[in-house]
């Protein structure tokens, strides 16, 4: 088998070849697995990678082709496969979990070592999941210094599974927050299977980012591990050139960074920052937060016109806790801005505390006393009756009827919620 390994790892070197799951990707000498899942067998589709010239063919149908390499069970190669391509790897592994930003985090660490002119790789999108986790491993360049993933959970036991396979030197816990609480007993549950991130066995170090109980945290790590409230420091931000200088100070130190967005984005360059003076005690660029570092919706302002009036969208689509969506919201209340108005999805996996977390953020839009308030999802639509001066509706659909109708009496809309209530589809229905 490891003479296969070997080969692999050739191909992928000649060809710049990508190992890819679906046919409907694969480009001129790429590596297909047929990977077997609870719906479909991939390798059922070997001919279609065979007619796409594939390089390489590996799946669980034996074939003659010279391109067909036949294994028992795919799912057990891939583990294997990447336990071999992590042996072989010589640089460092920088693993990020937390409630939210991961994929923003991965983002901007990779992009803030390209600009220091460090080599490095970072995972795929935002697969976080172990086979997300497996498609990437197996798409590593082994020349990279560095390489940066992401580990996303769902339920107990999963970090440990995903630490298990990729080992990381280096760990970053963005958050934790009572998103995705779910599958999980309680918040401190929830916590225990986030901070199992640090039982890598080749950890070096880490840092935790975090918002509340600080000290139930402490108790669960090590000398190891540095903790971090990036909110609660003292920060004096200047806005000049079109970029935010921040000056702060961490552990008696000061420090003085720059940001090319503000707000939410401080924060993250902050932690960035931190967290990779933990590996790279000399970092020479000053900007710590890049604009591409904000992929699909996540944050981003999408300027459009609607009937010929200019219209703003603060697009937070993608995810929402009840920590984030009451931070962003109190964030925008505090903008200087003419005719908001805000869309707000409701948020799923929160188990038996969700009616909980959904009356509260009804009651702090209420506290605020904001105006033109749309709540979208079932989970806040069932307070309807009890809070009838807001707009409730179950879907997306009758938001954008909503829209149609006021749209003269709106300029700056913010738009949050859990991305499957599917807010981006508002977004996109005003933007060609």
């Amino acid at each position: 088998m490891l003479k296969i390994y070997k080969t692999i790892a050739d191909l992928k070197s000649k060809y710049k070849s990508n190992i890819v799951f679906d046919t409907r990707l694969i480009k001129k000498n790429d590596i297909f697995i047929g990977l077997k899942t609870e719906n479909n067998d991939g390798s059922l589709y070997y001919k279609d990678a065979i007619k796409k010239k594939a390089a390489l063919v590996i799946v669980n149908v034996y074939n003659t082709h010279p391109k067909l390499l036949y294994v028992k069970d795919t799912r057990l190669f891939i583990k294997k496969f990447c336990k071999f391509i992590l042996a072989s790897y010589k640089g460092k592994i920088i693993a990020i979990t937390g409630s939210v930003g991961k994929t923003t985090f991965k983002e901007n660490i990779f992009h803030i070592l390209k600009n220091n002119k460090i080599s490095s790789y970072r995972s795929y999108k935002n697969y976080n999941n172990i086979q997300g986790l497996q498609f990437s491993i197996m798409n590593m360049n082994l020349v990279n210094k560095y390489s940066v993933f992401e580990l996303g959970i769902n339920n107990p036991r999963e970090m440990l599974k995903l630490v298990n396979t990729l080992q990381p030197h280096y760990c970053l816990v963005t958050s934790i927050e009572n998103s995705h609480i779910g599958n999980f007993r309680n918040f401190k549950h929830l916590v225990d299977n986030k901070l199992k991130i640090f039982k890598s066995k080749r950890l070096i170090s880490g840092l935790i980012n975090y918002n509340y109980e600080p000290d139930y945290i402490k108790i669960k790590i090590n000398h190891k591990i540095d903790l971090l409230n990036s909110e609660n420091l003292e920060k004096n931000i200047i806005f000049k050139d079109k970029k935010y200088i921040v000056n702060f100070i961490y552990n008696k130190s000061k420090y003085s960074i720059e940001s090319s967005k503000g707000e939410f984005y401080i924060n993250i360059a902050i932690i960035s920052f931190l967290f990779i003076k933990k590996f790279i005690k000399t970092i020479k660029v000053k900007n710590f937060f890049y604009d591409e570092s904000i992929i699909e919706s996540r944050g981003r302002e999408v300027l459009t016109y609607i009937r010929r009036k200019k219209i703003i969208f603060y697009d937070h689509s993608y995810n929402a806790s009840p920590y984030s969506l009451s931070k962003q919201i109190l964030i925008f209340n505090k903008r200087n801005l003419k005719q908001k108005a805000y869309i707000l999805g409701s948020m799923k996996e929160l188990g038996a505390q969700s009616d909980t977390f959904h009356m509260q953020i009804i009651e702090l839009v209420s506290k605020l006393d904001l105006n033109k308030i749309i709540f979208i999802g079932d989970e806040f639509y069932k307070f309807k009756k009890k809070f009838d001066k807001y707009i409730f509706y179950k879907n997306y659909t009758s938001a954008i009827n909503y829209l149609n109708k006021e749209i003269n009496y709106v300029k700056n809309i913010f738009v949050m919620g859990s991305r499957l209530n599917k807010l981006d589809k508002i977004i996109k229905q005003y933007v060609r």
